[in-house]
């Protein structure tokens, strides 16, 4: 864009991103070891989950619902609430944490994977199926409900993507 010309970017964003890159800071801290109640930055730790709980609607889903791209934005909040959960078991994490992947699952096209839609429209691609798989993972290793059929589908678009000689991966073609 022009705002990044010569690899120099000014501005503030778009504040309809800021769960995901709220959600994607967390992780660092997160698979650093730090927590809400361990380390030295847990008062950041805190309000940013703080954050993320309070930007999620009725339906699970964290942030806003604009343009195409919200649900890359709603996967990386849902994983850093769903490590959280499962590095602290704190009580205020499980349910929010949950309606997220609940949201990740509704999103999901039936016996497939993920694109830029819910309620899906059959659109798939590798780079939202990779976050929404990661997202699933830390909820069942946190102990969270998931679906075990979403691995899958998503393993079925990974197969169908993937070239068997070179095994390269394409984003929505082999």
């Amino acid at each position: 864009s022009e705002r990044c010309a010569k690899n120099t970017c000014d501005g503030p964003g778009y504040a309809s991103h800021d769960v995901g890159v709220t959600g994607l800071a967390l992780l660092c801290f997160l698979g650093a070891g730090h927590t809400h109640e361990f380390g030295a930055h847990k008062a950041t730790l805190k309000n940013g989950l703080l954050f993320l709980i309070k930007s999620q609607d009725d339906e699970g889903c964290i942030g806003e619902r604009v343009g195409h791209q919200f649900l890359y934005d709603h996967a990386c909040a849902a994983l850093a609430l769903t490590e959280a959960y499962g590095m602290t078991e704190a009580s205020a994490f499980k349910a929010p944490a949950q309606r997220a992947i609940n949201f990740i699952l509704a999103a999901q096209n039936p016996y497939r994977a993920w694109r830029y839609a819910i309620p899906p429209n059959g659109d798939n691609d590798t780079s939202v199926t990779g976050w929404m798989v990661m997202a699933l993972k830390s909820a069942k290793l946190s102990g969270l409900i998931i679906d075990e059929g979403a691995y899958a589908g998503a393993l079925s678009w990974i197969d169908e993507m993937t070239d068997p000689a070179t095994g390269r991966t394409g984003y929505v073609d082999r």
